[in-house]
């Protein structure tokens, strides 16, 4: 059977067994465009709908149980409804919330992050991976006085920050220099005395899951060194693959990082910080250089309590433990699809972020039947092809995910054979 078909009957056989979700996708479609205000959670013929959640699985409204390894695209490190986090909102409840000040949880998850991460002297809290890369940028603007902005190619630093195969017609108006990703060849032209900030993450999440090496990010900071520009690492999803970050994994230190998703415990959050040298810029007692930055639900109380509960949870041996079970399934994987004879398909990533790929002409139908049938299995993973491991992930946990992959180069096994005889 040819994929296209394949695909049509793993689709036709996903929409008879969630027929609710379906029916509420329609309904949101009427209020919602597209049906969410997530871009991310668009799926097609519609996405699954979910009801409730706990530990490594989730509910849908059909009364489906799914493994969940989506893991909220790396946010949910804790799992679901993780009784530590549960605890600590019914504490921030007692409080009070909308407070509108300062409290003592402030400081503290300050002090909890300037300990993790060796470019942080100090720190400021927001509410979103997307606002800490948008205020880091803007801090480097105004410290360097300098307008050019160095990213790269599939790179992703949040809804108005991306640099995709298509145009991102949200994308904030600062003047960027698109480089190429992993190449210091061609990316050491661009570094001119007029750049700002040059941007970058140690692992491209949603650019596939693709590592840096360690030799182009030590090329980037000497780089910015030498030209007077702020290097800014963007690990709202690195900083989970190694408890220091990859910049503490590596030791190379950027002069500000970014970071978000599983530090706020499961609530929105987003931090940015660096060196005292510039991040003094914002204390307001020098009028003349200062920079102001404010937001109401910056230092919420359900925030920063259950971020301070959820950090005794990310421990140095449960991060090693998750990034061993990653790398584990990876070679597992790789070698079923080696001994499959199939040149098409691979596995990436680093330590528990995982990322499955397809090339040649079938590539994207061939992506969406291996979505469908981890789905059509109670497997979820995330539609381009990401998967994030979370802290109720279990040995057991990844041998279900490897039995998935070894029934799709099963059930596929005609079609690739077909392509290597082309």
């Amino acid at each position: 059977m040819a994929v296209n078909q394949k695909l049509t009957a793993l689709v036709h056989q996903y929409e008879r067994t969630h027929p609710r979700s379906k029916e509420a996708y329609s309904r949101a479609k009427n209020v919602l465009p597209a049906g969410s205000t997530r871009s991310v959670l668009v799926s097609e013929p519609f996405p699954l709908v979910l009801k409730s959640a706990q530990g490594a699985r989730f509910t849908t409204i059909d009364g489906i149980k799914f493994e969940d390894f989506v893991s909220d695209f790396s946010a949910g490190i804790y799992g679901h409804s993780h009784p530590v986090v549960h605890q600590a909102v019914q504490e921030a409840l007692a409080t009070g919330f909308s407070l509108g000040g300062i409290t003592q949880k402030e400081t503290e998850l300050a002090e909890i992050l300037i300990t993790r991460f060796p470019s942080f002297e100090k720190v400021r809290f927001c509410n979103s991976g997307t606002e800490a890369n948008t205020f880091a940028l803007a801090t480097a603007v105004a410290y360097t006085q300098r307008r050019k902005i160095v990213v790269f190619d599939n790179g992703y630093h949040g809804g108005t920050i991306n640099f995709g195969a298509s145009q991102n017609h949200m994308n904030l108006p600062h003047e960027f220099i698109i480089g190429k990703y992993n190449s210091i060849e061609e990316t050491r032209p661009l570094l001119i005395d007029e750049i700002a900030a040059i941007l970058v993450e140690p692992l491209q999440a949603a650019g596939g899951m693709r590592p840096a090496t360690p030799e182009f990010l030590q090329f980037l900071r000497e780089a910015a060194t030498n030209i007077g520009a702020v290097l800014i690492f963007d690990e709202v999803v690195t900083s989970r693959l190694h408890y220091n970050g990859i910049q503490g994994a590596w030791n190379i230190k950027p002069d500000i990082t970014t970071v978000g998703k599983y530090l706020g415990g499961g609530f929105p959050f987003g931090a940015f910080g660096g060196s005292s040298k510039i991040m003094d810029r914002f204390d307001s007692s020098d009028k003349s250089i200062a920079i102001h930055h404010s937001g109401t639900f910056n230092n919420n109380i359900f925030t920063m309590t259950a971020a301070v509960a959820a950090s005794k949870l990310i421990t140095p041996a449960e991060l090693e433990r998750l990034n061993r079970l990653g790398d584990g399934f990876r070679e597992q994987a790789n070698i079923l699809i080696q001994k499959a004879g199939v040149d098409c398909m691979t596995f990436s990533g680093y330590g528990s972020a995982i990322g499955v790929h397809f090339t040649g002409s079938e590539a994207s139908p061939l992506l969406d039947c291996f979505y469908f049938t981890l789905l059509n299995r109670g497997i979820a993973i995330g539609r381009r092809g990401f998967m994030s491991l979370n802290l109720m992930h279990t040995e057991a946990s990844m041998d279900r995910l490897l039995e998935a992959a070894s029934c799709f180069l099963e059930d596929f096994s005609g079609n690739f054979a077909t392509k290597a005889r082309l």
